[in-house]
This record gives structure tokens, C-alpha cells and sequence, in this order.
């Protein structure tokens, strides 16, 4: 009897688990698998595991090796990591994407991106690219990345410094920051510049004792400038081409989502038509100028906030100052040092006056675009943050649903940052300008102004997300170097620009991460290494978080996975 019993429950067991497999839902086998990894998944208790498994693009499991590895079936593809750290993909917090064609500019930057020294060097490095080019006369002759700060001389080339070597080429040197040019005087003649040209609107001509153009051309004074008239523009396949040619660059440094900052009409087109051919492979944010912006709207064929074969068109960009280090920021107290084209309470300059910032924001508000606005300068960021106040008291405290980013925030005071976390704006920071300008800040504001420069440990203090960025074409698109000064902070001199605002390891990381999803509304699908993202991930050859600091900006991307694809293989 009792054999009986137990042969029957036995059945019994038998037949439910029979039926109980019938009707289990099939296990999904992953298409890749990374084993033997550490892998810093970036999820909000910054987990490490040990292996992922990736299913049509997207991250199917996380865990160890031994349990994502039961999901391996015949046709998934198995990567040994060997120990090597798996990331997520970098998210690019603000650069210029469509600055192509770099290759047509000559490149007058200091070491460690160039080569220049001094403004004889300037002259030389014209000279050869000239006639590399075969540049005839009457053509102009444009470079950029000059930095006055860095020449043995101290200061800006002048008209007179290009004027013997190009009497017969007009020719431009672009600052590094992108706010300032110098030009000779053949360039100043065709565009009909002299003694008695007025100031454009947020702009300087700066003039000498003699009252005459030495040259140096001030953010919007730049517009005085008569510069088409011998540019061939290039095919589409050439244009695609340097698209092309960028987004390997990107990739390169780890790059999956990259930024436009004021994309023109121009290069939406161009990006439109990209996405059309299906020739992009990294996911472009793209921001187009605000002096555009209404015309896109009114088009009715522009869609923001949704993307088309990695093409978005996320928000808008908007200029309120320049740059700290070429002294037009705009400031509360005036910058300690000699500033061209200023002789009394020199505090920088607005490019933009209050009511038409107001006008600006009230638009983006009206119309749902996220306002992406550069700031360097605490005054400048004071206009923005009542730009925002009062286009609240309209739209019902909207900035909290629209996330409204100050590009750069520099020179952010810590009253402002708490304006921040009521707000809900999005500091968007630049940890580069610690290395590449520390030193001259501390020179041009100060001990106490330099030292907050670009505050994350304060804005991650007050709970404020915030993004951290390259400015690229202003300083390198390297995202490992990125992440090195926003954990050492150092000067070229070697000095520590603000102790109390280092990172550590990990919060650096977050930063060009999952807080960049977060930056552009997207959180939920990409940003960290969990179940149900976009599979975009980054093997690199060390792991920071047992690495030396000061090497970290050496370790290198030996691999860039954009959906589970693999985008970039290092040779």
C-alpha cells in the first residue's frame, strides 16, 4: 500500500512538472555574453558584477559568470573579458559634434594639443599649412585654438603680427574658447572695418590708443567679419564623409551619445539626411541655435524629443556671455588683471540683454523645448535664473518637468546652486578648464572664485544631478581625461584647483554617464548597465577604481559597443 502511495505521488510530481515545463515561458538565450569582467554598472548602488548577457541591443541579464553563462545558446557569441572593466557608454554632456572638417583649419593650440609656443610659431605653423593647401592670394587663411595665456609673449597676436608674413590673405586665428578672433589687416579691409565701426550688439572691436582695430575681435564683433566669398562647400558625400570621419572620433573615446551645441540650419540638414541613409551608428542630441529655433518650429517638419535612426533634436542652445580665460564672461565683481578693450569695472560681457532672455525662455517654455543655455560667469547665470523664475510664474514651475541645463556654470556661486535644486536646472560643468585653465583663473579672480570653479562635490552635496563635459573642439573630446579632472583637479602647474570639489572614482564616472541620460530625458533606456537599457558599453584596458589617479586620463578605450554592436576596435 505504502509503495503504492509513493509511486503515485511520484507520478504525480512527475506529470506536474511536465505540465509546469508545457506551459513556463521559453528562456531568452542572449545573442552576446561578457564573462570574467568587472563591470561597473553605474545602477544606483554602483554594483559591480562580473558579467552582462545582451539580447537585441538591449541588456537581457547582469550577474556572475556562471549564472549569465546559462544563457548561452548555439548562436550566442561568448567575450572572455579576462578581467578587463566594462563600463557604460559615455554620455557627451556638451560639445560641437558638427565642428567637421577640422582638417581645413590650421591648428595653432599650445602643448600638450599642439605644438605652439609663441607668435612667431603662429606665423610658421600659417606659413606651412598655406602652402600645404595651396592657398592663393586674396584667400583666406583660417586657424584656431591660439591661447594668449599660454604664448611665450602673454598676450593676443595683434593685426601687426600677421600683416608682413599674409599682405595679400586675409587670415583669422580663432581662440581657443571659441569667443574671440584675431584678424590682419587685409582682413579688416575687405570686411570694411575700421576706426569708425560701431560696436555690434554684444560684441567689442577692440581698439588702441590710435583709436584704429588692433585686431581682436569679441564675441558677436566676430559677425563684422566678410568671410564667404572664396569657400567651395562640399559635397554631400564629402560631408558625409567627415561625419563619418567624427563619429570614429567619438567612438574612439568611448562616445555613445554625443551633443551638437547650436547646431546651424545647415548641419540639422545634413544630420537629417544622414539619418535618412542610416550612416549614423552613435546617438547625435542635437541643439540647434536658438536664432533658428522659431523657424524650425513654424517648419512643422522638425520633430523634437524623439529619435530617428540616432538622430534628436533635443532642445536649443542659447548664449548669455563668454569665456573666463579670454575675459568676457560676465561676472557680479570685476576680473583682478588688465582686460582688452576695458579700462574700469572690467566685469565681462552680456551677449544677450535680460528681456531678450526672458524672451527666449518664455519660448522654450511655450513650446516644450529644453532650454540648454552657456553661462560662465555668475552674472550671466543671474540673468538666466530669473529668466527662468519668471517664466515659471507662466507656465506653472515648468523648469522642473523641462530640465533646463546652464551649460559650463563655471563661476557659480553656492546661493545659486541652491536656485538649482529648486528649479530643477541641470548644471552642465567642465572640469577641463581645472587643467587647462586653472592657473589663469586663479591670476584673473582670485583664490576663492577659481577654487569653486566648476563645483560638483557642492552640487552633489545639495543633491543637484549635473554632467560634466569637454566642450569639444575647445578642448580634447577624451573622456577618460574628462573623468581624471574631475577627480584630481589639477592644474598644468601642478596646483589643485579647489580640494573640496574632487570626486571620487565612481561619482567622476556617474557624471559622464547616468547622469548624462539623465541631462537629456533619458534615464530610463540608456546611462547604466541594467536589465532592459541599450546594450552601449566601453571596454577599457584598466580599472580606475584600482588605479593610480593620476593615470587614470592614461588608461585607454579598447572598445566601444553601441547596441550591442561594436562601433570601435582599438588596433
Amino acid at each position: 500500500m505504502k509503495k503504492n502511495i509513493a509511486f503515485t505521488l511520484a507520478s504525480f510530481a512527475f506529470v506536474a512538472l511536465i505540465s509546469f515545463n508545457a506551459f513556463k515561458k521559453p528562456v531568452d538565450l542572449a545573442d552576446q555574453i561578457y564573462i570574467n569582467g568587472n563591470i561597473l554598472t553605474v545602477d544606483a548602488n554602483n554594483s559591480v558584477a562580473e558579467a552582462v548577457a545582451i539580447k537585441g541591443g538591449k541588456i537581457l541579464a547582469v550577474g556572475n559568470s556562471a549564472t549569465i553563462s546559462q544563457l548561452k545558446g548555439a548562436q550566442t557569441q561568448v567575450i572572455d573579458l579576462k578581467g578587463k572593466t566594462l563600463i557604460p557608454g559615455f554620455i557627451d554632456g556638451h560639445s560641437h559634434f558638427m565642428s567637421l572638417g577640422r582638417g581645413k583649419t590650421a591648428d595653432i593650440s599650445p602643448p600638450p594639443v599642439g605644438t605652439v609656443k609663441t607668435i612667431a610659431d603662429i606665423v610658421t605653423v600659417l606659413k606651412a599649412f598655406q602652402k600645404a593647401k595651396g592657398i592663393k592670394a586674396g584667400e583666406w587663411i583660417n586657424a584656431r585654438g591660439y591661447d594668449a595665456d599660454q604664448l611665450k609673449e602673454g598676450r593676443h597676436p595683434t593685426k601687426e603680427d600677421l600683416d608682413a608674413a599674409f599682405p595679400d590673405n586675409p587670415v583669422s586665428l580663432g581662440h581657443t574658447s571659441g569667443h574671440m578672433s584675431v584678424v590682419n589687416s587685409y582682413a579688416l579691409k575687405i570686411s570694411g572695418v575700421n576706426g569708425n565701426t560701431k560696436d555690434p550688439e554684444g560684441g567689442q572691436i577692440v581698439k588702441g590708443k590710435d583709436g584704429q582695430p588692433t585686431g581682436l575681435l569679441l564675441e558677436r564683433a566676430r559677425s563684422v567679419l566678410k568671410t564667404s566669398g572664396d569657400r567651395v562647400k562640399p559635397t554631400i558625400e564629402e560631408q558625409l564623409g567627415l561625419l563619418d570621419e567624427q563619429q570614429q572620433l567619438y567612438a574612439s573615446e568611448g562616445v555613445t551619445t554625443a551633443q551638437d551645441g547650436a547646431s546651424s540650419l545647415p548641419s540639422i540638414e545634413l544630420l537629417k539626411e544622414a539619418a535618412k541613409r542610416k550612416r549614423l551608428y552613435i546617438d547625435i542630441e542635437a541643439l540647434p541655435s536658438f536664432a533658428i529655433l522659431s523657424r524650425l518650429v513654424k517648419d512643422g517638419k522638425y520633430a523634437f524629443n524623439q529619435f530617428d535612426n540616432h538622430l534628436k533634436l533635443k532642445g536649443t542652445k542659447i548664449f548669455t556671455d563668454g569665456s573666463p580665460q579670454g575675459k568676457t564672461a560676465f561676472f557680479t565683481k570685476p576680473y583682478q588683471v588688465d582686460v582688452p578693450g576695458c579700462h574700469d569695472n572690467c566685469t565681462g560681457i552680456p551677449t544677450i540683454t535680460q528681456e531678450k532672455l526672458d524672451e527666449a525662455v518664455h519660448y522654450c517654455f511655450a513650446n516644450n523645448i529644453q532650454p540648454f543655455t552657456h553661462c560662465n560667469g555668475d552674472a550671466a547665470i543671474d540673468m538666466y535664473i530669473k529668466a527662468i523664475k519668471k517664466a515659471n510664474t507662466q507656465f506653472a514651475a515648468k523648469s522642473n518637468a523641462l530640465r533646463p541645463v546652464v551649460i559650463h556654470s563655471q563661476f557659480v556661486r553656492p546661493d545659486q546652486l541652491d536656485d538649482y535644486k529648486t528649479l530643477g536646472l541641470i548644471p552642465s560643468f567642465f572640469t577641463n578648464h581645472a587643467f587647462f585653465w586653472g592657473d589663469v583663473h586663479v591670476r584673473n579672480l582670485g583664490k576663492d572664485r577659481a577654487w569653486f570653479l566648476s563645483p560638483l562635490k557642492s552640487a552633489q552635496t545639495k543633491q543637484i544631478t549635473f554632467t560634466n563635459h569637454t566642450d569639444f573642439g575647445v578642448t580634447p573630446i577624451s573622456q577618460l581625461f574628462l573623468w581624471w579632472t574631475s577627480v584630481a583637479r589639477e592644474s598644468r602647474s601642478g596646483q589643485v584647483i579647489g580640494p573640496a570639489e574632487r570626486l571620487t572614482v565612481l561619482e567622476g564616472l556617474r557624471a559622464i554617464t547616468i547622469n548624462g541620460a539623465y541631462q537629456y530625458g533619458e534615464e530610463k533606456e540608456k546611462g547604466s548597465i541594467e536589465v532592459g537599457k541599450k546594450a552601449d558599453l566601453v571596454i577599457l584596458s584598466e580599472n580606475p577604481l584600482n588605479f593610480e589617479v593620476a593615470k587614470i586620463k592614461d588608461i585607454k578605450v579598447l572598445q566601444t559597443i553601441k547596441e550591442g554592436k561594436t562601433i570601435y576596435q582599438r588596433k
